[in-house]
């Protein structure tokens, strides 16, 4: 990712992930929608629903003291709960230093400071040493990497042999003007040429229903919104769910679990 692609995202996920925090119609757009599979207890800025998260969790096998990485955090919501679940010890990377804020405020709120560490980097080059960790997620990131081969490649290069690689992602062909970055129909040759193979490939259901009631909820709630949010925040989310309504008959969303070799 070159500088300008990584100042522009990390931009613009602060204030995505600020808005999410502060704004309670947000909140309510994305519980509506997703019912009781909504993950109340992460407070997500993203789309995954909860029995998503908990199949891929669950598929990573971990247990308590072994070490989880979420790469593109995010406000942290998602890695905390699974430090609370699992007795895990976790790290998240973000771009976005509001991001890592959060989740480092967070952490220390509910006294997991010493089992949570947050820092600012890219998914495709973590600092993180090889072979260090016993599992990694990333929700809802892939598609905004301009060269999602190097962040799978880093992914099998922080993972310990054996361990899992989970995540979800929108998949679609070429290159999207609104992510600012080239897609993939299929990330099955990227996992097996870093050395994966891959456990779970699969279309979450519901997932159509419920994105598009998130999607048609904010920009009903247009005016709502401009109570809550400064302006660009409000038409940030109002580009969002046009282009993405746009986009849904082109796209598919995926969730995924490949081992490490």
């Amino acid at each position: 990712m070159t500088d300008e692609n990584r100042t522009t995202h990390a931009k613009h996920f602060d204030r995505v992930h600020s808005a999410q925090l502060q704004s309670q119609t947000l909140q309510d757009i994305w519980r509506n929608a997703y019912g009781d599979e909504y993950p109340a207890e992460v407070n997500p800025s993203a789309f995954y629903s909860r029995p998503t998260l908990q199949q891929l969790v669950s598929g990573l096998r971990i247990g308590p003291g072994q070490t989880i990485v979420d790469l593109g955090c995010g406000n942290g919501g998602a890695i905390l709960w699974v430090a609370q679940e699992l007795g895990a010890k976790v790290i998240g990377i973000d771009l976005s230093p509001g991001g890592v804020a959060a989740g480092t405020e967070q952490a220390n709120a509910l006294g997991l400071g010493d089992t949570a560490r947050f820092q600012e980097g890219d998914m495709t080059a973590t600092g993180l040493p090889s072979a260090s960790c016993d599992g990694a997620l990333c929700l809802d990131v892939l598609c905004f990497v301009p060269d999602k081969s190097a962040a799978i490649r880093e992914a099998a290069r922080i993972l310990r042999p054996g361990a899992r690689f989970g995540f979800t992602t929108w998949e679609q062909e070429g290159y999207s003007e609104r992510l600012k970055a080239a897609q993939l129909t299929d990330h099955g040759p990227a996992l097996a040429e870093a050395g994966f193979e891959v456990e779970l490939y699969e279309e979450p259901a519901n997932w159509r229903r419920q994105q598009k009631a998130v999607l048609e909820g904010l920009l009903a709630s247009e005016r709502k919104l401009a109570d809550e949010l400064d302006p660009p925040n409000v038409d940030r989310f109002m580009g969002l769910a046009s282009g993405m309504l746009n986009d849904m008959p082109l796209r598919r969303y995926v969730s995924v679990l490949a081992r490490r070799r």
